[in-house]
């Protein structure tokens, strides 16, 4: 069975990454159909075959110029390995991304508001009528996810592991900061509030231009606007409260009893506090733990009783210390 000259073709602009969606469907198409047992390549066109061997040449690295006649028997023997090597490299690559599609989490709140922990510890608040898309683990490069619709995030700070969020044209990178998201199909439907840390947002254009913006604590960007802009003073507190509403994010504790603070850390972190028996039922506590991670929270929160702590499979053990 040989290999249609337009799938060669279809191939070798997927290597240049030139290939539009109709073209990328195409060759799926055909790459989801039975592997051909042989390849036959045409022999006809002797130029083609020569610049196919030069170009096999400088893929190996033989960058040293010789003079020398190519045999045609050879010259074909050299389409056909850049051929079966262009195949097996797309082989091998789609069969990658497939892979990776298929641990590739997507979770839709169509109610109220869900809470969502990713791999690397962060939360995310998704909204009602909207999707969020995240891996099973994140490369070591980077954490990506995407969203369609509105979003609270808590990100778990790392400077050597930037998040980015897809968005339709636009891509929201982070380090570590709690911001709220709202984004659409079109254009212009990207709102982003920032209460903590900083974020790039970049949106790629249409017509070719790449504009950067950087959002800072208590700042907005709305692309319908398109600038940068400081919240208000006045309303700013209610405007906190709706952004973070139906969220767990608020974990400011002023002289509250211990054990309500237990269950605010169940409710938010997804965690059990085990072999629980009553032992700080006279703490009160007064702490700020807003934004802070689960290992952080715990510190702070194990210090001002004198007790330690110890997470298993999502349980946590507290011993020692207590209340009098």
């Amino acid at each position: 069975m040989s290999v249609p000259e337009h799938i060669k073709f279809l191939i070798l602009k997927w290597k240049k990454k030139q290939l539009n969606e109709v073209e990328q469907k195409e060759l799926d198409d055909w790459y989801d159909q039975p592997l051909p047992e042989n390849l036959e390549i045409d022999g006809d066109e002797q130029n083609t075959k020569l610049k196919m061997f030069n170009s096999i040449q400088y893929t190996l690295g033989i960058r040293e110029k010789r003079s020398f006649f190519l045999n045609p028997l050879w010259a074909g023997v050299a389409a056909a390995i850049l051929i079966v090597a262009g195949i097996s490299l797309y082989f091998i690559n789609n069969k990658q991304t497939k892979e990776n599609m298929a641990t590739v989490h997507q979770v839709e709140s169509n109610g109220s508001t869900k809470r969502i922990i990713l791999p690397d510890s962060s939360i995310v608040w998704l909204k009602k009528n909207s999707k969020l898309s995240f891996p099973e683990d994140f490369a070591k490069n980077e954490r990506e996810v995407v969203l369609n619709g509105e979003a609270f995030f808590e990100i778990a700070h790392n400077k050597r592991w930037p998040f980015k969020i897809k968005s339709g044209s636009f891509t929201t990178t982070v380090l570590g900061t709690s911001f709220n998201l709202r984004s659409g199909t079109g254009n212009n439907e990207y709102d982003i509030d920032v209460l903590t840390g900083k974020v790039e947002v970049s949106n790629n254009r249409q017509d070719g231009r790449n504009e950067i913006y950087f959002v800072q604590a208590n700042q907005s960007f709305k692309a319908l606007v398109g600038k940068v802009e400081q919240f208000k003073e006045e309303g700013k507190g209610d405007k906190i409260k709706t952004l973070t509403s139906g969220t767990q994010y608020d974990m400011a504790f002023d002289k509250v009893p211990f054990e309500e603070i237990m269950l605010r850390f169940e409710q938010k972190f997804n965690i059990k506090f085990e072999g629980y028996t009553g032992e700080y039922n006279a703490c009160v506590i007064t702490a700020d733990l807003t934004n802070l991670s689960l290992n952080k929270s715990l510190q702070i929160l194990c210090s001002a009783i004198n007790a330690n702590y110890k997470i298993d499979d999502n349980k946590i053990k507290l011993t020692g210390g207590g209340c009098f």
